[in-house]
């Protein structure tokens, strides 16, 4: 049996989280960047979508 192959991730999850990574988490929950973690959800690899739907419940929380 093959190993599976590592799903590629999309360039727009790439550039979403460097800038997301590179703040503080208020920052990150900031209504400023919210079409940036958006855009982050939008093109998360399917094992990456857990961990950001928990962060999107947060930011919930602080609106």
């Amino acid at each position: 049996m093959k190993p599976a192959k590592k799903q590629k991730q999309h360039p727009k999850f790439i550039e979403a989280m460097q800038k997301l990574s590179a703040m503080n988490e208020d920052e990150r929950l900031s209504d400023e960047n919210k079409d940036l973690f958006d855009q982050a959800i939008a093109y998360a690899p399917l094992e990456a979508q857990p961990a950001l739907m928990a962060i999107q419940r947060k930011y919930a929380e602080v609106h």
